[in-house]
Formats: structure tokens, sequence, C-alpha cells
């Protein structure tokens, strides 16, 4: 039940924030809070695993950090060297989000995990910080960064802005000071300091590139900047949130105030996250659990198809209709290209897509028989799906889902997402072995005396990620 709050409480948040996450224990974490700590640590570092051998714009960007160098500090999954803290965060980062598989949270509109985790591990293994801090740090990271989210959207992302670049900058530098030793003042300069370097529009929508996971990438680097430079002295805005020329007058128009505030400090946002089972956009998630239902339980094949209409919200099909796809990126953000091959393959993992995109017939079948229509009642946001098909011998099936599978009231199983974890691990790493030892040790992190050995364990033969037959 939400209590009833005024713009006034909005006085010293960024500060109450802070004394929040200095003040978090791990021995005051319930048991639940912790599991997903650690579901949400290995689901984030299996996306980074598989990306380093085919996220194309990761990819890149290793390659330049490779050749400017700097302080071995921090390790770059599956390439095994390592580079100042804020390069090995926004490579790490840009693989968390580069294979279209990282947990989402559904009205905050943000993927926090591809920016917290590998801010996380960097700084971990920079410091030698223990398991039980790390997986603190983390709920207390993701406390600021979904509620911030959830307070500020849809509007937020109705002015083109992409919430996991702009807010898990300062989740991710919260995280980040805690984990350095910083007491709440300094944590409320490290959001300060991330909350100046905010960033990050969704052009790439509109216009075919390979841009989108740079966003993710440049957050981890902002919040890894401000939680050093917190940790060594430099003040920041200890009013960011709040002030006349704070966060929320320049990024949004309206805050709701119990979003921020409700059950701070007895409930705990990371327990609202949902995981993918799909590589796509989290809109497109319905409409191809759907395609998967009607080729698995109708039998329906891509070649049976004469039309497909897909009901979506509108901010679904402002996020996710692409239908024709000049890139591997682009074709996991497209509904029309996922529900394609849903209806040719059944199935929408990563190889999937790796192997789909080369696929002419998928393509043209996204492009030429799947229509996306706004549908009033699922309201701006909302993610319910209709997918309608008709068939070349007349028949007419409609199936529905009120929210995409993955999600805290429709969840994956334990089971589910640690087959998850090693299939895409398993992509790049030849050692089953050294696989499920990561899985194991992940999910026994508390015990862990120094968290900061896993970027290590990570890495592909000779530092050469390349994805492995299957």
């Amino acid at each position: 039940m939400s209590t009833s709050y005024s713009q006034d409480d909005l006085t010293g948040l960024t500060l109450r924030f802070a004394d929040h996450i200095a003040n978090l224990r791990f021995e005051d974490l319930p048991e639940s809070v912790v599991n997903k700590a650690k579901l949400i640590l290995r689901d984030g570092m299996g996306n980074q695993i598989a990306a380093s051998a085919i996220g194309e714009p990761a990819i890149r960007m290793v390659d330049l950090v490779r050749e400017w160098g700097g302080a071995p500090q921090a390790t770059v999954i599956g390439f095994g060297f390592k580079v100042p803290l804020p390069h090995a965060a926004m490579c790490n980062a840009m693989m968390g989000h580069g294979v279209e598989l990282d947990d989402a949270h559904g009205s905050g509109l943000i993927k926090a995990g591809s920016v917290l985790v590998p801010t996380a591990n960097a700084i971990a293994e920079f410091r030698g910080i223990p398991g039980k801090e790390v997986i603190t740090a983390l709920v207390a990271g993701y406390e600021l960064a979904i509620r911030v989210a959830k307070a500020i959207n849809p509007g937020h992302r109705s002015r083109g802005y992409h919430t996991t670049g702009t807010v898990s900058c300062l989740g991710a530098a919260a995280m980040g000071a805690r984990l350095l030793g910083c007491n709440a003042e300094q944590i409320a300069w490290a959001i300060g300091l991330a909350g100046m370097q905010s960033a990050g529009i969704q052009s790439y929508l509109d216009d075919p590139c390979i841009a989108k996971p740079f966003s993710p990438g440049k957050s981890a680097f902002n919040g890894t900047i401000a939680a050093v430079m917190a940790s060594r002295g430099f003040s920041g805005p200890k009013k960011v949130l709040e002030s006349r020329e704070g966060f929320f007058n320049a990024f949004t128009d309206s805050v709701r105030v119990a979003d921020l505030l409700d059950g701070l400090g007895s409930e705990y946002a990371i327990m609202e996250v949902g995981f993918k089972p799909h590589a796509a956009c989290r809109y497109a998630h319905g409409p191809i659990d759907l395609a998967q239902d009607l080729y698995w339980k109708h039998g329906v094949r891509v070649g049976d198809v004469e039309t497909v209409t897909v009901h979506m919200s509108t901010m679904a099909i402002r996020q996710a209709s692409k239908p024709k796809v000049t890139n591997l990126n682009a074709a996991m953000g497209s509904t029309q290209f996922g529900v394609a091959l849903a209806l040719e393959t059944g199935a929408n993992g990563l190889r999937d897509y790796w192997s789909g995109y080369e696929n002419r017939n998928i393509h043209d079948v996204a492009s030429s028989k799947v229509t996306l229509v706004a549908e009033e009642e699922f309201g701006l946001t909302g993610r319910q799906a209709i997918v309608e098909i008709d068939t070349k011998d007349g028949r007419h099936l409609q199936l529905r889902s009120e929210e995409p599978r993955g999600e805290p009231n429709n969840p994956l199983t334990e089971v589910e997402l640690e087959r998850k974890f090693k299939g895409l691990a398993s992509m790049v790493m030849k050692d089953s072995a050294a696989v499920d030892s990561i899985s194991r040790r992940i999910m026994a992190l508390e015990s862990e005396t120094n968290a900061g050995v896993l970027p290590s364990l990570s890495v592909a033969v000779d530092g050469k990620p390349v994805l492995l037959a299957a």
C-alpha cells in the first residue's frame, strides 16, 4: 500500500539513499534477496562471456581499450587482459547488454544488471573484496537504480532517454563507492558525480547501427569513475537528485515520490527484477512466447503463415518495431524478426539468432507478413501481447499473454537460469568443468573471501573468444 507523500519529502533524498546504502548489512538481508543477487550476478556474467565472442560493439571497444593500455586493474571478460577500472567496467557492460539477455525491470524500463554487475566485478577484483560485501553492495545499487527508474518513468523514456544509461550509473556509483569503503557522505558525492554525467538517448532505434550497448557501457564507466573520485575525496553535489538544478528537474516532468520511498529499508527493489529467456528486447518477449507456443503446441510453421498480427502497447511498438534489420543487434531488438524466428525454429536463444540472421526467409517473413498493432487496452507501456495468425489453409489462431516469461510473477526456475548461464558460457569456454565451477562459486558467493577472482576465471582459451560449435 502506497503512503501519501508530497514534494517536500524529496528534501535530502540523495543523502537518505546514501545513508541507507552505507548502513545496509549482509546479516540483515533475507535469504531470498541474497539468492536473487547471486542469480543476477551469474546471469550477467553469462551474458558477458557469450558476448565476448559475438558482441560486435563490445569487441570493437575491447580493441580500443587494448590499444589505449593503462594500469592493469581489472579483467576484460573473455579476453583475460587487464585495463584500468573504468575501461574494464565499460567493456564488460557493453558485453552484458550486447546479447539482449540482461535482466530487466518492467515499470522502471531499466536493465540495471548490465551496468551494476560488471562495475561490481571490476571493483571487487581491484580491491579483493569478500563475497558478502559484493552481494550487499549489489543489492544496495539496485535499490537506488530501480527506485529512481520507477519514479521517473514512463515520462523519462517518452522523452527519448535510455534509462539503463541515464539511471544505472547512479546505482553503479553508489554501489562502487560502498565497495571502495566510502562513508555516507562520500556515497552521496559519488551519486552526485554520476548524476552530473548521466546520459543516454535511444536515437539508435531510428537509425540502424551498433551503438545501443555503448549506453550501458558508458554508464558503467561513469559510475565507476564517480565512485573512485568520491573515494579519493572529490566532493560531488549531495542534492543531485532533488535540487532545483538536479536530476529530476533535468530528466522528467514528474516524480512519483512513493516509488522512491515506499518500503525503503524493509522491501528490496532487486526482487522486482525479471530474467530473460530469449535473446531479444524485453518488449518482444510476450509475442515471442506466444509464437513459440504456436510452434510447439499448435504445430504452426513459418511456411504455413499467411499473416501474423501482433497486438502490443504503444511503447512496445516504439521500442521493438523493426520490420527490416541490417545487423544482428537490430535483429535481437525486433519483434517482427523474433516472431518469425520462433515460427521458423521454435527457439529464440542466442545461437538461434546467430544462425537465423543468415536465413533470408526469416527476414522476408518479418518484413512482409508480421504486422504490429497498438492495442489501446494495454496502455502506454504494458507488456501484454496478443498474436493472431491466419494460415494458408484457412485457420485463424489467437493467443494472449499478460506478461512475458521470466517476470517475478511468471518466473524462470532456478534450473532454467542455471541452464541459461551454462549454455551461454559454454558458447565460449571449452572446459565444462570450469563453467560448472564458476556457477557453483557464484551461487556460494557469500563464502568467497575474495569475490574478485571471478572475472579472471571467465576467460576463453588463450584469451581469444570465439563462438564454439554447438
